[in-house]
């Protein structure tokens, strides 16, 4: 009997983490032949390096963990120019996404849209919404 209550306990937790956790492996792939430049913000509210892009087909991967990722958006701006503090981006993506999983952003020279995922849940935001 206490095994049986244990072994329930540890699916619990395990359960409980998978929900509330991510382990994401992000791909920016530039489809653009303008020089451009990628930040995400993150659910935490840090910010990622500041990714250059100025080839068409050039990708960068980007690795998001933590507790709770869907309490807040992350969001990945998009600009020509390289970014300051009052910088306006030319597109935006964000969405409350979660899970164990890959996503893949792709990044135009007027904007960025959620592409292919796989593993994560997504929700409230660019979830895969293609252009066109």
């Amino acid at each position: 009997m206490h095994s049986f209550c244990t072994k329930n306990a540890l699916i619990g937790v395990l359960f409980i983490y998978q929900v509330t956790a991510c382990d994401i492996t992000a791909t920016l792939t530039s489809q653009t032949f303008h020089e451009i430049f990628a930040q995400f913000t993150f659910h935490n509210n840090t910010k990622s390096p500041i990714y250059h892009f100025d080839e068409d087909g050039k990708t960068e991967n980007v690795h998001i963990t933590g507790m709770f990722c869907n309490m807040k958006p992350t969001k990945l701006d998009v600009y020509s120019i390289s970014p300051t503090a009052t910088t306006k981006p030319n597109g935006t993506s964000q969405a409350f996404i979660e899970g164990f999983g890959y996503v893949n952003y792709v990044l135009l020279s007027d904007g960025v849209f959620m592409g292919m995922k796989a593993g994560i849940a997504c929700a409230a935001g660019d979830c895969g919404a293609s252009r066109g």
